[in-house]
């Protein structure tokens, strides 16, 4: 297997095209509509990355904050339709790779997550 990565979206559409997209590759793609399934996922299996909307109805901060309290230094890309200056300014570099806005372009979501998976394009 090449690598798993955590999708955590209340949209399952995101993690659907990632599988699409990605799943000939060997990615195996989890899925988590909420935080509190995402924390448990994250505790429970290792993942190579996790791709995140910080704007969920159950609190995409609380992902964040729980990667913090595990120390899990997992490469975060976070997309999302609206991120405020003040919503970016609470992300950490060492934690955030890159923001997309929502729509992203399925391809160009694809090939960041091979890299961050380690897997050549």
């Amino acid at each position: 297997m090449a690598g798993a990565v955590l999708v955590v979206d209340d949209d399952v559409a995101l993690a659907e095209t990632l599988r699409s997209a990605l799943g000939h590759r060997g990615v195996v793609i989890e899925a988590a509509v909420d935080a509190a399934s995402a924390c448990v996922l994250l505790d429970e299996r290792s993942f190579c990355g996790v791709v995140l909307d910080l704007v969920l109805e159950e609190g995409g901060f609380d992902v964040l904050r729980h990667l913090n309290r595990t120390c899990a230094t997992l490469p975060t890309i976070v997309v999302a339709d609206e991120l405020s200056a003040s919503a970016r300014g609470m992300l950490s570099d060492e934690q955030v790779k890159l923001v997309f806005a929502k729509p992203v372009d399925p391809r160009l979501l694809g090939a960041v997550v091979l890299g961050m998976c380690g897997i050549p394009n």
